[in-house]
Formats: structure tokens, sequence, C-alpha cells
């Protein structure tokens, strides 16, 4: 038991406050580099133009990101968090059958990717090189893709658990994220308006699916 002469701790609040702050910056620092990567585009941007955009000094932007590729790190973070975040606030979406609730998750992020779609080709070349931290293979991207493969599990297991889908397990969680970067690759080199063409595509393939998992299984 504490004594009555004893110091009261301090309260914890300062802490959020410094928390609240930190967030902040990253927030100021990532629109500046969007800004700049829809501008001039992601390999021509500089942490130089960055820093003086955010109206910060450059090696205080090395304190939030050390390369670029933290930035579109920290920027993927964001966009997985707004896309779990709007899919639990959204009840039509969460009450409607498993093709549209697929297809709402993937044409929501392209809406959101569509003002970055150069940056967003750049860091996909970027990822090919297995030295990059946004290389498929680098823990900071395999945290990511859990994070998401979890939430894509977490909705093909309700739709199992009401009968319109069998069980697929984690299989069905991979599957679905291997078919949404290859929709992403096909949204990159579409040049319909409007990226019909890709939307087509979305719908057609979540609803094959659909129909083949059904029936029994993935051969199809």
């Amino acid at each position: 038991m504490r004594s009555k002469h004893q110091k009261p701790t301090r309260p914890t609040r300062p802490r959020g406050k410094r928390h609240e702050n930190k967030e902040r910056n990253r927030q100021a620092i990532l629109k500046a580099a969007l800004d700049l990567f829809a501008e001039k585009g992601f390999c021509q941007t500089t942490t130089r133009a960055i820093s003086r955009k955010a109206k910060i000094a450059e090696g205080t932007l090395f304190n939030y990101f050390q390369t670029k590729e933290d930035l579109a790190l920290y920027f993927f973070e964001q966009e997985l968090a707004q896309i779990i975040a709007w899919y639990q606030r959204d009840k039509r979406i969460r009450n409607a059958g498993l093709p549209e609730k697929l297809f709402a998750i993937i044409h929501r992020l392209l809406d959101r990717l569509a003002p970055y779609e150069e940056f967003i080709g750049a860091v996909y070349l970027r990822a090919l090189q297995p030295a990059s931290r946004l290389s498929p293979l680098s823990l900071s991207t395999q945290e990511q893709n859990l994070r998401y493969l979890r939430f894509v599990r977490e909705i093909l297991a309700e739709a199992a658990a009401e009968g319109e889908i069998p069980d697929t397990g984690d299989l069905g969680a991979y599957g679905f994220a291997l078919f949404h970067l290859a929709v992403i690759t096909y949204w990159l080199q579409d040049r319909s308006g409007g990226k019909e063409d890709t939307l087509a595509l979305l719908d057609r393939c979540l609803k094959l699916a659909a129909h083949a998992i059904r029936k029994g299984g993935w051969d199809w």
C-alpha cells in the first residue's frame, strides 16, 4: 500500500500525447511524400524534397522513416487499416454474399490507390528486388501480409459457417491474396476508361470462384 507521504504517480496522458504527435508527424510526412510521388514519381523524389515539403529537417524525417521504402510500407499499412475499419463499419457489405464482399474490398482498395498509380507501379518493381524491404520475403512485408490474410480468412470462415461455401481454411485466404495481387497487376496495365476492364474481370472471376468452391473444391 502506498504511504500517504509518497508522491502520486505521474499521469500517463503525456505519453499518449507524444504518440499522437509522432503519428501526426508521420501522416504529414506521408502526405508530402505522396504529393511529390504524384508530381515527380517515386524514383525521382528525394528525401530532401520530402522533408522540405513537410517543413521538417531531413534528419528529423530519418527519425520516422529511414528510406522511401519505409514510407511505402507505412502507406500500405495505413491503407490496410482503413480497409479493415471500413469493412467492419459497413453493415450492408458485411451482410452481403461472399462474391459481393470480396469485390467490394478490392474495389474499395483500387479506388483509394487510383491517385497514386505511378507510385504503386514503382513500388511493385522495387518489390522484385530480393534485398528490398518491399520484397515479399522481407519480414516487414510479411507482417502486413499476415494481417491481411487473417482478415480474409475470417471473412471466408464466416461464409463457411453460414453454409455459403465449404471451409477453405488457410488455403482460401492465400488463394484470394494471390488473386488480389494478380488483379492489382492487371489494374496497373489497364487503360480502359475508369478501369472498367479490371472491374469486369474482378466480377467474373469472383463469381466463378464462388460457384466452383460451392461445387466441390478448387479443381476448376
